[in-house]
């Protein structure tokens, strides 16, 4: 056999190995709006990160970046956004250009609706020129463009009639090629991604040891993640995560508006031992929003599991115990069974909890409008301390910001206007800490498990599911 045959044998069979189906994501939740603008639902910002690349990223070490952007600050008030020669491309095949950075920005700045419009109000002007942008802000901000993590849009967008319910134009590696019955991304070499929704983690893990499913990440409680480590034909990994676990409270309701009862709450929570009984090794507890590898980490005390020291608090505010408080969660099975031992062990000092188990779309509408007493969630992908401000300074309660709690304190005004002049935190942290205005649970180690089929899936801290981008099949044969 010539050498020219053989090496196109070797490619044939290469080739062969790649099974053309696609793989089968096993999802807790589907996403709910892929309009890169509008999107909030962690499995949609996921999927967007997939389709559309930003104009800053933010890397694993909090460090901001960008393909495109070389970025200059001439004072804090003034940025220069010059365009570089790495080339890009859309999906319908046009170069990424200045004008398309400046449209992404004067979109979302001008579209009140916009998850960005908001970090975008500090602009007094924008224009280009050349291959330029410039920038400049009514007061300075150090930051900027730490906000500038926005995906990219064709300066021709409103003439595609893009429809984002259904398809797509980004210029990251995957676009949408179908959302019925599920969606299936595809990636730019033809391997595509099919997310299914198994809400039921028992299920979601008996799928991917039946090979309904290729592949699943996260969402899992530990018995089930140790009995998948425990299948032969399972690969499984696990690491630390920056992603966190909260109870959020309303300032607003009876209870939840008193500082006494917010941290006799925090003390009644026996948050190790919730830990050791459902989640994985690499969980660790928290008691802020970002974890201890972000800069603007401050070492504080940590609330202790002290029962006696809860009701010592109750009996400080007064409250005829017990008193009743509404919990809301998602119908998730696991966030279900969290909410319940919150209870049990809340009970235990004077405090019952009403649990209310909302479909996601109807639960986080009520966490966007302020429609609660208590809740949980999950933070995913948390970045930058002015999170603080979005959600504690009292400008920012809805629509402006995402104030949902409806705080309003000007002492922690004028310390979050402190902070954003100086970059230092630290009083803020330790100010919110101090007065329970949320109770940081614990940072979620990420788990993934697969088919032995699977390669080059690599867990992010972050729970990002960026190594789709490299993800392969392979048949066990070869």
């Amino acid at each position: 056999m010539s050498k020219r045959l053989l090496f196109l044998f070797l490619i044939l069979f290469s080739s062969s190995c790649i099974y053309s189906k696609p793989i089968n994501f096993g999802i807790a939740q589907s996403p709910q709006n892929l309009d890169p603008r509008l999107s909030r639902d962690a499995a949609s910002e996921k999927i967007i990160d997939l389709i559309y690349e930003k104009i800053f990223e933010i890397d694993e070490n909090f460090q901001l970046v960008s393909k495109y952007i070389e970025p200059r600050m001439i004072n804090p008030s003034t940025y220069i956004l010059k365009r570089n020669n790495v080339t890009g491309f859309f999906e319908n095949k046009s170069s990424i250009t200045i004008e398309d950075i400046f449209f992404t920005i004067k979109d979302n700045q001008e579209n009140s609706v916009s998850k960005f419009n908001n970090d975008l109000r500090a602009i007094k002007s924008i224009q280009v020129v050349r291959n330029e942008i410039y920038i400049e802000l009514h007061r300075p901000d150090p930051n900027f463009l730490f906000r500038l993590r926005i995906p990219i849009l064709p300066k021709n967008l409103n003439e595609l009639h893009v429809n984002f319910t259904k398809e797509s134009i980004g210029s990251n590696l995957f676009k949408i090629k179908t959302i019925k019955p599920y969606l299936i991304l595809e990636r730019n070499d033809g391997v595509e991604i099919k997310f299914i929704e198994v809400k039921d983690p028992s299920v979601r893990a008996l799928k991917l040891v039946t090979n309904e499913i290729d592949m699943l990440q996260n969402d899992i409680p530990l018995p089930i993640l140790q009995y998948l480590k425990n299948q032969k034909e399972v690969h499984t990994e696990s690491n630390k995560g920056n992603n966190i676990s909260y109870i959020g409270f309303n300032h607003k309701s009876k209870f939840t508006k008193n500082k006494l009862i917010r941290k006799a709450i925090a003390h009644g929570i026996n948050r190790n031992e919730i830990i050791h009984y459902f989640f994985n090794e690499k969980t660790e507890l928290a008691n802020q929003l970002l974890t201890s590898n972000h800069w603007s980490y401050v070492q504080i005390n940590d609330n202790q599991f002290n029962p006696e020291l809860s009701k010592k608090l109750l009996q400080e505010a007064g409250v005829d115990l017990p008193i009743t408080i509404e919990f809301k969660t998602s119908t998730d099975s696991f966030r279900i069974k969290i909410a319940t031992i919150l209870k049990n062990q809340l009970e235990k000092i004077g405090i019952n909890l009403k649990i209310i188990s909302l479909d996601w779309g109807t639960f986080y509408s009520d966490i966007q409008r302020g429609n609660f007493e208590m809740y949980s969630l999950t933070w995913v992908n948390l970045t930058s301390p002015e999170i603080y401000k979005d959600i504690f300074h009292s400008k920012m309660i809805p629509p402006q910001g995402l104030n949902r709690s409806y705080y309003e304190d000007i002492n922690l005004d004028k310390m979050i206007e402190s902070s954003e002049k100086n970059n230092n935190w630290n009083d803020v942290v330790q100010y919110i800490f101090n007065e329970a205005l949320m109770i940081p649970l614990w940072y979620e180690g990420n788990f993934f498990a697969s088919n032995r089929s699977l390669r080059n899936y690599q867990l992010k801290k972050n729970g990002s599911w960026s190594s789709l981008n490299f993800v392969k099949k392979i048949n066990d044969k070869d």
